[in-house]
């Protein structure tokens, strides 16, 4: 009895060491496999590459500089060898001192008082270069002489009332007075008729340029201009031509009709003579009359246009009336 209780013991405890022993032993555990790559399929392209846009740059990129291309203008025709100009630093005390080397002038404004005679005035109202007398650059200017109470032995040292053209050169590195001619006889004050170098013009293309001058003149509120072409025979300014060319009526008063002309002047070839004709383009205005029978500048009657030509005739320019448009007759004209 004895000995089958103490084997059930020792029974017993060879199954809890056996136990003990299982828990205290460390847990083998198999080492992973490792997983297989994944194969990542190859998308190819089918589209045709995109370029991005300038404006759409990616970030981290630098858009690169294009070249801009310009595209050049071709000229109409070739510019015309510019004429070598001499008096530029050439200025209106120069000019005047040059003509009168004994008088005192004293800037006011934009003229000169002469001698401290506050009714005495010069100024230079216009300039243009060019060969007028003599093959070499020159300078034509029209002097102002506005001294209406000057002695007659004043006016023929210096200069008569009115305006004049001076001709001016550089000789041994000074300006010098070349011609000096009163062109413009006229009982008028400077300050009412102005006379102005329109151009330097070559009418017969022999290198030697003549002067276009214009000349406008206000008396009693009608304005008239009239254009005028000289040239140097030698000994003296001459003209070729003189024409009216624009009138002005609409400051004036107790006037039949009001208008005003202005016109263009060219200068041109149209024969093929070698000889220049003058063309003189001209546009009238006329206007209506408000009730006091004055112009009215804001409603316009007619407007018309003329042309006038005149071709060379050996000595002097002489109108051409077959190559001549007239002005057109103003049928009727409107009541206030």
């Amino acid at each position: 009895m004895k000995r089958t209780v103490r084997a059930a013991q020792w029974t017993m405890w060879a199954m809890v060491v056996c136990v003990l022993a299982a828990c205290a032993a460390p847990t083998l555990r198999p080492a992973p496999t490792p997983a297989s790559p994944i194969a990542i399929p190859t998308v190819q392209a089918t589209a045709p590459a995109r370029t991005l846009s300038p404006t759409l740059v990616p970030r981290g990129l630098s858009p690169t500089p294009r070249k801009a291309i310009l595209t050049p203008i071709p000229p109409v025709a070739p510019l015309p060898t510019a004429r070598p100009r001499q008096f530029d630093d050439v200025d209106a005390r120069a000019l005047l001192a040059a003509l009168f080397p004994d008088v005192k002038l004293t800037p006011v404004d934009d003229v000169f008082r002469v001698n401290d005679d506050p009714t005495w005035t010069m100024w230079v109202n216009a300039r243009v270069e060019g060969q007028f007398t003599q093959d070499t650059v020159e300078l034509a200017a029209i002097i102002a002489n506005d001294a209406p109470h000057l002695s007659a032995e004043q006016a023929r040292r210096y200069a008569p009332w009115g305006s004049f053209l001076a001709i001016f050169q550089t000789r041994n590195g000074g300006l010098q007075v070349a011609q000096r001619a009163f062109l413009f006889p006229t009982a008028m004050s400077p300050l009412a008729f102005d006379a102005r170098i329109d151009r330097a013009a070559d009418f017969d293309h022999d290198g030697q340029n003549e002067l276009l001058i214009i000349t406008t003149a206000t008396r009693l509120g009608i304005t008239t201009t009239a254009a005028f072409l000289y040239m140097w025979n030698d000994q003296a300014f001459v003209p070729l031509w003189s024409a009216p060319v624009g009138e002005d009526n609409t400051g004036a008063l107790n006037q039949a009709e009001y208008f005003v002309v202005a016109s263009e002047i060219r200068l041109a070839d149209i024969n093929g003579d070698g000889m220049d004709e003058i063309l003189v383009d001209g546009t009238r205005v006329d206007y209506a009359m408000d009730a006091l029978g004055l112009p009215d500048t804001d409603r316009e009657i007619a407007r018309r246009s003329e042309r006038r030509l005149y071709r060379w005739g050996g000595a002097a320019f002489v109108p051409d009336n077959a190559r001549t448009t007239p002005l057109p007759t103003l049928a009727t004209r409107s009541s206030p």
